[in-house]
């Protein structure tokens, strides 16, 4: 039984920062994939906040850890001494096509049925069971191909692009989190929803609570571990396997963590009166799978989604991490523009596809160089 065979502190640990990160995530609508949706269709930059201050505070946290030496954060996987590109950079890129045609990014998709919609159910369902699939079934070969072909070792014995590029350990992250709060500060008026900054800055503050967690007061002598943080895709691969084959993987802290999010997010769904059961739209059903099927495939390859790779990952340092995002980005930019293409009835000249990007960059560009306000 799964309570036997693990330690109290991580499924514990897991189930409340779970809990805290589901109910964060449901009042203040966290997505990934809202981030960038609403930042190019309608100069929204809340979401985009949200993620820069999660990022930015994650980032600190971590690096404190790490060189206060309470964490050795160098023995997690995102800093193993072997760069799989190929299966960082495009795993993230499926990965960000599927949530966006699935309508929300991994952890939002979690929320969401915690919130009644059975639309993200068929697309968690898709997910888990195509993660599962990939982590340990019929394309697991697939998965360990790639990797061998793709992955290159590092003679530095670590993946942290501080080490790769001989600097340092915090200069990198000090710099990419003040990179962070300047991005909120020019772009957009983030006075105007300080909530939502806060609430990224708390669920940020999540991942080096859970680096304490699993690398510290979760340690044991008899059964040693690497230390793990927040994640979604792992957990959810892992939980479908336990409740399909009864296979325990893992310590517990990554099952008890998705448990502890889906009890947050439904019990702040219950009190914000925003829980209500929603039928899926029948003729997006074949959206929904497909969508939830390329996330799942694609979070295993790249190690991670947008939590796991895009937050917890990129707040060690790992070049790996730092891969999958940019994949994770394209992904997302790439399925909005094949979501517009659908809206436009395929009818868009190839001049304006090219416009897409070209008037996002410069936008932001323009916005973060010559202060420009917007309303969000």
């Amino acid at each position: 039984m799964l309570l036997e065979q693990h330690n109290f502190w991580l499924m514990g640990g897991g189930l409340v920062l779970g809990m805290l990160f589901g109910m964060i995530a449901q009042r203040s609508r966290f997505c990934v994939v809202a981030a960038v949706s609403n930042l190019v269709l309608m100069r929204d930059y809340r979401q985009l906040h949200a993620y820069l201050a999660a990022l930015a505070v994650a980032l600190l946290g971590t690096t404190i850890l790490e060189l206060g030496g309470w964490v050795d954060i160098a023995a997690s996987a995102y800093r193993r001494p072997m760069l799989n590109w190929l299966g960082s950079l495009g795993g993230g890129l499926v990965f960000g096509f599927g949530a966006m045609l699935a309508g929300g990014c991994a952890s939002r998709t979690v929320v969401r049925v915690a919130e009644g919609d059975l639309g993200a159910l068929i697309a968690l369902l898709a997910f888990a069971l195509t993660g599962m699939t990939t982590l340990f079934g019929v394309l697991d070969p697939v998965r360990g191909w790639i990797a061998q072909a793709a992955s290159t070792p590092l003679v530095s014995g670590d993946a942290a692009l501080s080490v790769l590029v001989g600097l340092p350990a915090w200069i990198l992250p000090l710099s990419l989190a003040m990179g962070c709060l300047a991005l909120i500060v020019r772009l957009g008026n983030w006075q105007a929803h300080l909530g939502i900054v806060a609430s990224g800055a708390l669920l940020g503050l999540l991942v080096p609570a859970g680096w304490w967690i699993t690398g510290a007061v979760g340690q044991d002598d008899f059964a040693t571990h690497a230390p793990a943080s927040l994640a979604i895709a792992g957990p959810l691969a892992r939980g479908a396997a336990y409740l399909t084959t009864g296979q325990v993987t893992g310590t517990g802290f990554a099952v008890f963590l998705i448990l502890g999010v889906f009890i947050g997010a439904f019990g702040s769904a219950v009190v914000t009166k925003r829980f209500r059961w929603s039928p899926p739209d029948g003729s997006r059903v074949g959206v929904y799978l497909s969508g939830g099927a390329l996330m799942g495939a694609g979070a295993v390859l790249a190690g991670g989604c947008n939590i796991g790779q895009g937050l917890t990952g990129v707040a060690t340092g790992s070049a790996g991490s730092a891969l999958a995002l940019l994949g994770i980005l394209v992904g997302l930019l790439l399925g909005l523009w094949r979501l517009g293409r659908e809206t436009n009835g395929n009818t868009e000249p190839r001049q304006s596809q090219h416009g897409f990007g070209a008037k996002m960059v410069h936008h932001l560009v323009s916005s973060f160089l010559l202060g420009r306000k917007h309303k969000y």
